[in-house]
């Protein structure tokens, strides 16, 4: 009997957040260069000269549109998150999801998404939808995540290898749903 692969999955890493938002940057280029339809969102931090606080887009996959999600403190350290642009790259996230995509990712549950905010309806819209789910997680934020998600979901480790590995598996599991979709 096979054992099919789970169609969520999550990055589990206790690493430096920008290191694991370029992970699943790179995973979802290898993903495109597979011509697998994606959705979702993924982040990208540009650091800036003289300030620690990088600015920080969220890419919509389907439509390739960056979003601003980083207001710098006044007078203080580091970023705060803006709440209109998150609300606004979310929106785009939803149309694709909502589409013909094979895969989503996002890039990260997050506290936001602990917290039951963030883009915590995406990720609940590719479940529903059941449209394969790839995303991370902090260790600190495991119990959260599982408490949103379930049992069901398989642990990656933070490798570009293993990623793939379980993409692609997953394709398979799917594959005729994925042919019919773009009509191979």
């Amino acid at each position: 009997m096979q054992v099919l692969a789970s169609p969520i999955a999550a990055v589990v890493h206790d690493a430096h957040a920008p290191a694991v938002d370029r992970l699943m940057l790179d995973a979802a280029r290898r993903l495109r260069a597979r011509r697998i339809r994606l959705a979702g969102l993924v982040q990208h931090n540009l650091e800036k000269q003289g300030s620690d606080c990088a600015r920080m887009f969220l890419e919509d996959l389907a439509s390739g549109k960056q979003v601003l999600i980083s207001l710098e403190r006044r007078g203080g350290t580091g970023c705060r998150l803006d709440a209109a642009g998150l609300a606004e790259a979310a929106a785009l996230g939803a149309r694709g999801i909502a589409g013909g995509a094979h895969f989503v990712i996002i890039s990260k549950f997050g506290a936001q998404e602990a917290a039951g905010k963030g883009l915590r309806e995406e990720i609940a819209q590719a479940v529903l939808l059941a449209k394969p789910l790839l995303t991370s997680v902090s260790l600190r934020l495991l119990p959260a995540f599982g408490t949103f998600i379930g049992e069901s979901w398989t642990r990656l480790p933070p490798e570009l290898a293993a990623i793939e590995a379980w993409a692609l598996s997953t394709a398979a599991t799917r594959q005729p749903a994925l042919d019919r979709a773009v009509g191979a």
